[in-house]
């Protein structure tokens, strides 16, 4: 398993461009797609190392954390993107992000809950129970659900939704300043969020790491200043949040995916990342992501080997992530 691990950290490095005076904006929808691709697979790579069992103790302490850190960025990226998105576009972006990016988000995981029904769990489930896990209403059914990553679609189509009405509201205010306020808005629903749900302690897990979403939308909202601050503290900040990610993978996951997405802040400044590959597996991550229990209980036969285990998953879920993505 470690293997794979080492592969996906060096592989990587291959793509890394230095910044050129004629590059697009810092932290592009292209390079943002690019990192997305990477991530998706270490997140991958965390769900099949936990269903492994064939783990050392430094296996499983991997496995467990570089999910989460994963997840972290993708909340960070997507706070980001939409905001920046918003200050290119105004209310009309606002539109497709409901009415198209996110009714897509849910029939996706919706349609993916119906083929992992039909193919393992059909007449499994009272009808009540089965609806709230087909139709992700796991809030309302004490956390269970058909697909066990669909609880990311959920936390983000709900941060989609809050983002529209906050941003709309705000776009009504008569200050210069209303988009920031909007922006700190935003940032304080995500952490209340993870706050309530630590207090009632049901799914509190999920929502570990979304503060981090509150990082991409006050960076988005001070996106200027913070790249100039950047730039004029660049090697302190990389040591400071290298630093501070080694000691939150130790110690408390969470502190680790808040640094990684500031030192990807602080390295961006420099240097930029493109890559055909990777852009393609970040267009298609969502799907990836989602494929990754389906794709479990259909190569449990190979579980006993982790290199077959790896590779036949990891399989699978490009085909099947490749078949939605074209329908």
């Amino acid at each position: 398993m470690l293997i794979f691990y080492l592969l996906l950290l060096v592989i990587p490095l291959l793509f890394v461009k230095k910044r050129k005076d004629d590059d697009l904006s810092i932290m592009d929808s292209y390079s943002t797609t690019c990192i997305k691709g990477v991530l998706c697979l270490y997140v991958v790579l965390h769900n099949l190392g936990l269903d492994y069992e064939g783990n050392s103790e430094a296996m499983e302490l991997i496995c467990e954390h570089t999910g989460g850190i994963g997840v972290g960025v993708f909340f960070f990226l997507s706070a980001f993107g939409i905001i920046r998105s918003y200050q290119h576009k105004g209310n009309k972006y606002l539109k497709k992000l409901l009415f198209v990016n996110v009714v897509k988000l849910y029939l996706i995981s919706v349609s993916i809950n119906l083929l992992t029904y039909f193919v393992f769990f059909q007449g499994s489930f009272e009808t009540k129970d089965l609806l709230f896990r087909i139709f992700n209403l796991d809030v309302f059914n004490n956390f269970n659900r058909m697909n066990r990553h669909g609880w990311y679609i959920s936390v983000i189509i709900g941060l989609y939704i809050i983002f529209a009405i906050v941003y709309y509201l705000c776009s009504k205010l008569k200050t210069k300043n209303k988009f920031i306020i909007a922006g700190f808005i935003l940032a304080f629903i995500s952490i209340s969020f993870r706050i309530g749900a630590k207090i009632a302690d049901n799914g509190g897990m999920y929502t570990r790491e979304m503060p981090c979403f509150a990082i991409g939308c006050l960076y988005a909202t001070y996106y200027d200043k913070v790249n100039n601050l950047s730039k004029k503290y660049y090697w302190p900040s990389i040591w400071i949040t290298i630093v501070a990610f080694i000691l939150g993978f130790i110690f408390f996951e969470p502190i680790g995916a808040y640094a990684t997405c500031l030192f990807l802040i602080v390295v961006s400044q420099r240097i930029t990342y493109k890559n055909n590959v990777t852009y393609f597996l970040g267009k298609l991550c969502i799907y990836i992501y989602l494929f990754v229990h389906f794709s479990s209980l259909v190569m449990q036969p190979f579980i006993t080997n982790q290199y077959w285990w790896i590779i036949n998953n990891l399989g699978l879920i490009l085909e099947l992530s490749l078949i939605f993505f074209t329908l």
